[in-house]
């Protein structure tokens, strides 16, 4: 332990001097963009009204993820929910440049006593299992509707996709809610005993708080779709409620899954955006706009903020 102390304030601001970096990069490259002088100042100033409503949902969005992580970390150490915000932006900073985020969780736990911070890890993992549910059941299905969407037409009447794909989504969440039955099964079997503890672990939960997460993951999932409506809305891209939910909810499958760091999801997104909005509209670069922005809005904003908990956070 005292190595890793003597080398956790060069690996901290390692770790925020690459995120700043990389933030700076990328803003210069997009201000440098085609999207952002072809379409930025053409914006009518109603439009704002939009741009201010999905930056008052951030809180929202972020509120619940607080909330999941505090139930989650409540099973090993009561926290509130202002400790939880913190923990909450420190991971965001930390999980900014690594592969998928997969620094987020190490960096929540930073705020948990240090016995308890590999049991927050594998706790977190539970919240990001449903997080995933969530966005596989939701993606796929808008997936599939966008593949019956012209000219895709031939494929409308396929039962037997549709079929697998209703067993497969009621599978993982039939998977989900009974984890705590699925691990004692594990236990019959001859399993290393680091993991053996790691998945008793996972028995804390009951199958109806593993629902409450699941719920909670759900309620989260419709903010950030709703937010992205409403960031199309303010890039002059009406598009009906019930198509851009379809679009953005593919948008977001593709987006979770593709392996990407958070710094350059910027582009990703912007490809994505096109893939998906262009299919109801012919402003390619405007919805390249939309998706950059959002992901400045719910990652960059929340990184910034967070790079001040983790500098003040201590071993």
């Amino acid at each position: 332990m005292k190595p890793i102390r003597a080398y956790y304030p060069i690996l901290k601001w390692t770790i925020l001097i690459l995120s700043y970096g990389f933030l700076v990069y990328k803003i210069v490259e997009f201000i440098h963009s085609p999207a952002s002088k072809a379409d930025w100042f053409d914006l009518s100033w109603h439009r704002w009204g939009w741009l201010l409503i999905t930056i008052i949902l951030l809180p929202v969005n972020l509120g619940i993820e607080a909330i999941k992580w505090r139930f989650l970390v409540s099973k090993i150490e009561p926290i509130s929910l202002t400790t939880a915000f913190k923990s909450l932006f420190s991971g965001l900073a930390t999980g900014f440049f690594t592969p998928n985020r997969l620094g987020e969780y190490p960096g929540r736990v930073i705020y948990l006593k240090s016995g308890n911070r590999w049991k927050g890890i594998t706790f977190g993992l539970i919240g990001t299992m449903a997080q995933s549910i969530t966005l596989l059941s939701f993606g796929l299905l808008s997936f599939w509707l966008l593949m019956v969407h012209n000219p895709f037409e031939n494929l409308k009447n396929d039962i037997m996709r549709t079929i697998i794909f209703v067993t497969a989504t009621a599978l993982s969440f039939v998977v989900y809610l009974s984890l705590p039955k699925l691990v004692w099964l594990l236990r019959r079997f001859h399993i290393h005993t680091k993991m053996m503890i790691w998945l008793r672990w996972l028995t804390s939960f009951r199958t109806r708080e593993l629902a409450i997460i699941l719920l909670l993951a759900i309620s989260r999932y419709f903010v950030f779709c709703i937010q992205f409506y409403f960031m199309l809305l303010f890039c002059s891209i009406d598009l009906p409620f019930l198509h851009g939910m379809i679009a953005i909810a593919a948008y977001y499958l593709f987006i979770t899954f593709t392996p990407s760091i958070s710094f350059s999801e910027a582009a990703i997104r912007g490809s994505y955006a096109v893939m998906f909005i262009g299919i109801f509209t012919a402003n390619a670069i405007t919805a390249a706009t939309a998706g950059v922005l959002i992901w400045f809005i719910n990652a960059v904003i929340p990184m910034i903020i967070g790079s001040v908990f983790f500098s003040k956070a201590k071993l």
